[in-house]
């Protein structure tokens, strides 16, 4: 007698559940090989819960980035009704990647018909380390220390992409250092970059939940993209981040307000499927220019 036969149901599910590994089935059996199973190794390693993706092609966990070649080793394989083990990037309910090794393997049932694929994922630590250290090269701004517009354009795809799925808000922001021009003509570069570090520390602070993404987006002007849970709780951030500068007390004989102050344009919208990159990004500028018109140090949000 097979001894795995006297195993309750009840114990396999406890076990796969318990597995530090994510573990993923889906249905061979469907047109869009559904995912019908995640384990709590899965929540853990992706931040998606069983109801955000159950139900849904397994393509959720590449997000935007489908261009991978492994992604097309998966499908082949899946076409074949066969298994296969590669590395590729993955991205979390955030948007954040990350490397993880994907093994895939085909499940028959007892007439030897193909009717599952279960997955097993975990993080690929080695190319994980590389990632970090290649990002810190590619993805930072060398200055400032916060993201660069690189690593800005790619995580507004993603984050754009989950909101959409989710129906999640995002807001978007662009602030702008009023009069900053004048300020390194006046205190020298030195003075300046000293400045754009300070600035960017407060405002990296100020957003610092994982799924935020704070950038610089040229010369004195920052821009943050997230997550939002609505308007007013967008303009109370942004306001608070103006008087937070402000009370950085950088001296700047050139301002009204005599020192370093900010000014922010923001918009807030819950994305539907046609909504693109573009459309935040150019009512955003609409909206920090009317700052600026409005006598800067201020900040308008649009909804």
């Amino acid at each position: 007698m097979n001894p795995a036969a006297n195993i309750s149901q009840d114990l396999l599910v406890k076990a796969l559940n318990e597995s530090r590994d994510a573990i993923i089935i889906v249905d061979a059996r469907q047109q869009d090989t559904p995912l019908i199973y995640m384990n709590g190794g899965f929540e853990k390693l992706t931040g998606y819960t069983s109801g955000e993706v159950v139900g849904k092609n397994y393509h959720v966990l590449f997000g935007a980035d489908t261009d991978q070649p492994e992604i097309a080793e998966i499908r082949a394989a899946i076409a074949k009704g066969q298994g296969c083990v590669v590395t590729l990037r993955n991205y979390r309910k955030d948007g954040s990647m990350f490397w993880s090794q994907l093994s895939i393997s085909p499940v028959h049932n007892a007439e030897g018909m193909l009717t599952h694929f279960i997955g097993i994922q975990k993080e690929a630590p080695d190319r994980k380390l590389l990632e970090n250290n290649l990002n810190a090269l590619l993805y930072t701004d060398p200055l400032v220390g916060v993201s660069n517009r690189r690593h800005f354009e790619e995580r507004f795809a993603n984050l754009l992409h989950v909101a959409q799925r989710i129906h999640s808000g995002m807001s978007l922001m662009m602030i702008d250092l009023d009069h900053f021009r004048q300020f390194n003509e006046r205190y020298g570069q030195s003075a300046g970059d000293e400045c754009l570090r300070m600035v960017g520390d407060c405002i990296a602070k100020t957003f610092n939940r994982t799924s935020d993404c704070v950038a610089r987006y040229g010369g004195g002007e920052f821009i943050v993209v997230s997550f939002s849970s609505g308007i007013e709780a967008l303009r109370q951030h942004a306001r608070k981040l103006c008087e937070q500068v402000s009370m950085l007390n950088i001296p700047h004989s050139d301002s009204p307000h005599g020192v370093v102050t900010i000014s922010i344009g923001g918009v807030h919208r819950l994305p539907n499927r046609d909504t693109t990159e573009e459309m935040f990004i150019e009512q955003a500028g609409r909206e920090l220019l009317a700052a600026k018109q409005g006598g800067r140090n201020r900040v308008h949000i649009a909804g």
